[in-house]
């Protein structure tokens, strides 16, 4: 398990006192490296990763969690050699070019560097958030660190809750990306930096927005075909870093199936395992539609010729129930997580115990940038009052094309493109309609889009992307394995926001940008395929679902913060579908669990 962890004196509270609760609740970590001062207390979570200075400038020390990819450019600007490891690269990068240093950096990271001569700390995350950092400031304190249940370590007592995030969680609206489920932890944004001295003022500072770079606009679509391509296969190269086991995420869906098939060109057969989600007899039962995508993932092993052997079909979680998974969510994420990183586990902890794996290659976020449906690929026209392009477009699509167009401006009306979404969200709300608060809940989802390329932004650096590769990276981390995620590469991104909007026209097919690129990597019939719009992400939704539902029956509602609908409510908003409901029910019992899991008591409270 990688990771750090640290508090910082702000002003003339004594850190002692934190210091000790931390220790008591941590002995392991006493005596791993560290800084430890009347000032600050810095430490590394693994023995193995501790924290580091160099000889040259032995005034500054790092601990963190990061994987650099574009260390060879980095050696080079700063003259190191080439066994110049992430923190050496780091530190003198710090040292050369101050708070600016992470303007260079591409990759995945989240690191402190303390600077003991004029004590000043300088926290940092990657452009898009994939790795965790969070921090609380209390009584003159800033503790800071990669995990949640750490912090919370750090304290006498348990923490107050976020009831906002809650709020916002029950009514299945969008979260701030800096929100956590306790009211005073929060998560350092994505591309952005701290840089405090004593006695100053907390401010977090921006350093990187995705932002179009310099294209030729005249080159062939094939030309920007191999662009992409290449960027592709580089983006999973600088992810392999020298890696003996190597797993990788096989939906059966394009985007994991391309970095499959590239992975097994890239190094030995026997070294990649491949982990899909798929239905058995048992739970082939519980789902009506019966759809998985096992025809696909069996075309891409006979494909790319993988060892069949290491290729694991998961038909189940490993939890023996349901508040087996629940407290597992506690224990790894610190309370109320992202639901996607805990869908991982299962894979995480059998590479892990089985075949010692040591990174696992997602295909998310692919559908959010390379792999883009692009339906509204025609807005960049309309927004920038390209005429032509617009005469263009109603020739090549006809009625559908006067359709959406016409949807277009109905959507700028509302100002939403998806005006049907608000019957559906209410009636997924499980937040009590007479909950009293001093906040406004809006629901951000499906706002509209004045151009796809806005859009397309908005997907790749909105909440949900980092929170879902930050909790992924924390589960996966839990097991010791890296989680990457090459379609988010940085580089990759920019390039393509950068590509003119023709590029994405969704004809013959949508998707269209990525199955042309996709052109020598995947098979036709997989390249090609329709999207199983009817598919789960896990294929055994269904029976997970009734089968929680099931496990939680005789979990009585606490409802200890008055926040939750009534069950009886909830039954009759008009929702028809069973399985929905079930779900929505898991849902209530599983944040009701939480909330009692970390609720302080009264006492703590006054």
């Amino acid at each position: 398990m990688k990771g750090f962890f640290g508090i910082l004196g702000l002003g003339n509270t004594p850190i002692g006192k934190t210091q000790e609760v931390f220790l008591s609740n941590c002995p392991e970590i006493g005596d791993y490296p560290k800084i430890d001062s009347e000032r600050i207390f810095l430490t590394s979570i693994n023995d193995q990763y501790p924290v580091d200075s160099v000889p040259e400038f032995i005034e500054l020390t790092y601990a963190g969690w990061s994987r650099l990819d574009n260390l060879p450019e980095l050696r080079e600007s700063l003259g190191l050699d080439e066994t110049a490891e992430d923190q050496e690269v780091i530190l003198y990068s710090f040292k050369k070019w101050g708070s600016n240093c992470v303007k260079y950096f591409y990759g995945d990271f989240s690191f402190a560097i303390w600077n003991q001569k004029n004590e000043t700390l300088f926290l940092a995350k990657d452009q898009l958030g994939a790795r965790p950092l969070f921090y609380l400031q209390k009584d003159d304190l800033l503790i800071f660190g990669t995990s949640i249940p750490l912090i919370k370590k750090s304290q006498k007592t348990k923490l107050l809750l976020n009831e906002v995030f809650i709020a916002k969680e029950l009514k299945f609206y969008p979260q701030d990306v800096e929100a956590t489920f306790f009211r005073d932890i929060v998560r350092l944004k994505p591309a952005h930096y701290i840089d405090i001295k004593p006695n100053q003022i907390l401010v977090e500072k921006r350093y990187w927005e995705l932002l179009p770079i310099e294209l030729d606009q005249k080159k062939t679509n094939e030309e920007y075909y191999d662009l992409v391509r290449n960027q592709m296969i580089k983006a999973i190269q600088v992810r392999l870093r020298n890696m003996t086991k190597v797993g990788c995420q096989l939906s059966g869906g394009m985007d994991s199936s391309a970095i499959a098939v590239l992975l097994s060109r890239l190094i030995p057969k026997e070294n990649l395992h491949t982990y899909s989600f798929v239905l058995d007899d048992e739970t082939k039962k519980y789902s009506e539609a019966g759809i998985d995508e096992k025809e696909t993932q069996e075309e891409i092993i006979n494909y790319a010729d993988l060892n069949r052997s290491n290729h694991h079909q998961i038909h189940r979680f490993h939890y023996r129930d349901a508040f087996e998974e629940i407290n597992s969510i506690n224990e790894i994420f610190g309370g109320s997580s992202y639901d996607y990183g805990n869908w991982q586990e299962t894979i995480f902890r059998d590479f892990s115990k089985k075949y010692l794996g040591e990174v696992m290659f997602s295909g998310f976020p692919g559908d959010e940038g390379i792999s883009s449906p692009a339906g509204s690929y025609f807005y960049d026209y309309l927004a920038k009052r390209e005429y032509l392009e617009i005469f263009k477009f109603i020739l090549e699509f006809r009625r559908w094309g006067i359709k959406n167009i016409f949807k277009y401006y109905r959507d700028k009306k509302s100002g939403t493109f998806f005006p049907e979404y608000a019957a559906i969200q209410k009636t997924r709300d499980l937040l009590n309609p007479s909950y009293k608060v001093n906040f406004d809940l809006k629901d951000t989802s499906f706002l509209f889009s004045k151009s796809f390329k806005y859009y397309m932004k908005s997907s790749i650096t909105g909440a949900d992307t980092c929170m879902r590769m930050e909790a992924e990276s924390i589960f996966a981390n839990h097991y010791g394995i890296d989680m990457v995620f090459p379609l988010a590469d940085v580089r990759l991104l920019e390039l393509i926001y950068s590509l003119p909007s023709h590029v994405f026209k969704p004809k013959p097919k949508g998707r269209a940008l990525f199955r042309n690129v996709c052109k020598g990597i995947l098979p036709e019939r997989v390249r090609l395929q329709k999207k199983q719009n009817g598919a789960f992400t896990l294929a055994f939704y269904e029976y997970h679902t009734i089968k929680k539902f099931d496990d939680l029956k005789t979990y009585s509602i606490k409802n200890r913060l008055v926040m939750f609908t009534s069950e009886k409510n909830f039954l009759h908003n008009g929702m028809e579908d069973e399985l929905d409901i079930k779900d929505r029910i898991n849902a209530l019992k599983q944040m009701d669990i939480l909330i009692e899991l970390n609720s302080p008591t009264k006492d703590e409270v006054e």
